[in-house]
């Protein structure tokens, strides 16, 4: 799916709009908020009144907590609810996407169950066909044990991944939890869990939700109880992002970006264990599986392969006259290594035979195209960034007649809901919230939110992209849009108290 640059004409915004949710009154409320706490979190009004007492400050925590559990399990069931109605309305449309990837998982999730793991290791094993090289093991591995433990049925894959996507949401409200009011967080809960384009990829059968759930996680650990941190949490966060790259490899290098927000974070002595500690976590958990891919491949390959793959179609899909000649497809791909190179079994797959040498050869295409045309390429990586805060036009939750039955209005309700997640209502909300959070000077929340999105933004518009790729930036843009919505409301309040 190639990505077109967003409607930025529909996205004007009037300063004056923007100044009026920036008041006097709003900017000195929010900025003694910040004050209370050193760590930057908002508090209750009535703590910036008199200093309170220990008890005070017990029972605050409680209810603080309670109600932090009750939003997370409503955030969670409401997710898993919407997603179960979305399988219940297109369950008959998912096996039309992206058929023949979901065939190569499943075929080695049985290879799998039917060889033993040992045969992951043995070179001479199916299990370690060239062909099934093109993406991580994560996943038919999840794919394996779920059929094993559980019953081998789609709709078993599909309801483990709207259980994972509903404690996505969750996720999300803990990571806005941490550095907003709980307000905030809900708004985020909510945006997350009411997403159709999170309740549709949720029920694909295809590893991009369940990716972004440990990159989440990983955020989360690395933000909270700055006071705890440790070179082990550090360490645990970063194994969690190497958890994602064994589902999809497009977090690879997601770990230099995180380092970045250490200083955001700690003070400057911690700053350099804690960075090596994070990177060493996702080395430990990536390196089996390079290990795994020297020892039967004989080659490095870190993850898997498809980085040639990716780059040269990436290059493709934006070269539309064809003037560099490179392929968009990946038919295009093989036909024309095939006829190139004079050996037809070239055009029955892309990594058998010669796969690493194939792709490390397309890689190398690429980067010459990119070395002849700089400005061009940066041009195209600039669009197919700015593209990525386009939502994708999913089917909504909610597709089945609603006419009759009890589940009229609240199905009327949600599918009007859903209908408002496009982007030329969603950007403007996410430049809002941006603008006001540059505004209050709040840098430490605003580069905890832009990482993971800067991340993709800069590496993977790099490569050929389609939206499910990028569902972690929308997780941190509905943050944004949260935050936005929380500072409106705030403004018309104090507006209103004024009058």
């Amino acid at each position: 799916m190639k990505f077109s640059a967003p409607p930025l004409r529909s996205l004007r915004l009037s300063g004056e709009f923007i100044k009026s949710l920036l008041t006097a009154d709003t900017q000195r409320a929010l900025r003694l908020r910040r004050e209370n706490q050193k760590l930057g979190h908002y508090s209750n009004e009535r703590n910036l009144k008199t200093p309170p007492s220990s008890s005070h400050n017990a029972r605050e925590d409680s209810s603080r907590r309670r109600r932090k559990f009750f939003a997370i399990a409503i955030i969670f069931f409401a997710s898993l609810g919407f997603r179960l109605l979305c399988w219940h309305d297109v369950r008959f449309e998912v096996w039309k996407v992206q058929t023949s990837v979901t065939n190569n998982y499943k075929s080695l999730a049985h290879l799998l169950r039917e060889n033993g793991a040992a045969s992951f290791f043995d070179r001479a094993s199916t299990t370690s066909n060239p062909d099934l090289l093109g993406h991580p093991p994560g996943y038919p591995i999840f794919m394996a044990v779920a059929y094993k433990t559980i019953n081998e049925s789609d709709i078993t894959i599909q309801i483990l991944q709207m259980i994972g996507d509903s404690l996505a949401a969750a996720l999300l409200f803990l990571i806005a939890a941490e550095i907003f009011p709980l307000s905030v967080a809900v708004m985020a809960g909510a945006l997350a869990a009411l997403s159709p384009q999170f309740c549709w990829n949720s029920v694909l059968l295809l590893p991009d939700t369940l990716a972004v759930l440990p990159i989440l996680a990983a955020v989360w650990i690395v933000i909270r109880k700055p006071q705890q941190r440790s070179f082990w949490r550090m360490l645990a966060a970063g194994a969690l992002i190497g958890v994602s790259c064994w589902l999809r490899a497009n977090a690879f290098l997601l770990a230099p970006f995180l380092v970045l927000l250490i200083p955001f974070l700690v003070s400057r002595g911690r700053r350099l264990r804690l960075s090596l500690g994070l990177l060493a976590g996702v080395v430990l958990v990536i390196a089996p599986l390079t290990i795994r891919n020297a020892i039967v491949f004989g080659h490095f390959i870190p993850v898997s392969l498809g980085a040639g793959q990716t780059l040269v179609e990436g290059i493709g899909d934006y070269d539309t006259e064809n003037k560099l000649g490179l392929p968009a497809t990946d038919m295009e791909l093989i036909r024309k290594e095939a006829d190139e190179s004079g050996k037809p079994a070239y055009a029955n797959s892309l990594f058998s035979p010669d796969g690493v040498a194939r792709d490390r050869a397309r890689l190398k295409r690429g980067l010459d195209v990119i070395r002849q045309h700089p400005f061009w390429f940066a041009g195209v990586m600039l669009r197919r960034a700015s593209s990525m805060i386009r939502l994708e036009r999913t089917p909504l939750t909610s597709t089945a007649p609603v006419s009759t039955g009890w589940t009229r209005y609240p199905r009327l309700a949600e599918r009007l809901l859903q209908k408002l997640f496009i982007t030329a209502i969603i950007l403007p909300f996410v430049i809002i919230g941006v603008i006001v959070l540059a505004r209050l000077k709040l840098w430490r929340e605003l580069a905890i939110l832009l990482a993971v999105p800067c991340y993709y933004f800069c590496v993977q518009s790099a490569l050929h992209t389609e939206y499910r790729y990028v569902l972690a930036v929308d997780y941190f843009l509905f943050v944004i849009v949260a935050v936005a919505l929380y500072h409106i409301s705030v403004a018309a309040r104090l507006r209103f108290a004024n009058r």
